[in-house]
């Protein structure tokens, strides 16, 4: 029989289990001295976004953008059945940043996304829509607008 004690087993676990998490906690955007990487900028650039009814019920719609946790722009939409569609101010950053964009259909809970929801591309315009099923959804297009190049006449809003 080996003379190793519970209390050993268990330091040796521990030294192991943070010498394993040493690496995962490192910022990935770092330069190490040598290595020459540059920080690339973190986030995503938020384009337009436009909201759009193809209901024939009236509704009203609010749109919240945050950026970092702060709110950035809190608008609210009527839209009709013979309403085309609104496109907001863009009252937040130009710049990439962490942000996130909720919406609200009526009195309903509010729908959220961020970046992540479509794996973090480098710009996104948003269309928030309301379907013919009354439904709210929240559809993203990582081209036109200030996504290219800041040619806004090229954002793509929805009608075919």
């Amino acid at each position: 029989m080996s003379d190793i004690t519970r209390r050993r087993v268990l330091a040796a676990s521990g030294v192991v289990a943070t010498g394993a998490m040493a690496g995962c906690l490192g910022d990935s955007a770092e330069a190490d001295g040598d290595g020459g990487q540059e920080e690339s900028p973190s986030g995503t650039v938020l384009g337009n976004i436009t909201v759009e009814s193809l209901s024939d019920q009236s509704h009203t719609v609010d749109v919240i953008v945050e950026f970092d946790g702060e709110i950035e722009d809190w608008s609210t939409h009527e839209l009709g059945p013979e309403d085309g569609g609104d496109e907001l101010e863009r009252n937040w950053p130009t710049t990439a940043g962490s942000f996130r964009v909720r919406a609200r259909l009526d009195t309903e809970r509010l729908t959220e996304v961020t970046p992540a929801t479509w794996n973090d591309p480098d710009c996104l315009n948003l269309l928030v829509l309301v379907d013919r099923a009354d439904e709210l959804r929240i559809l993203s297009d990582p081209t036109g607008g200030p996504c290219e190049g800041g040619d806004e006449s090229s954002v793509d809003d929805g009608e075919s």
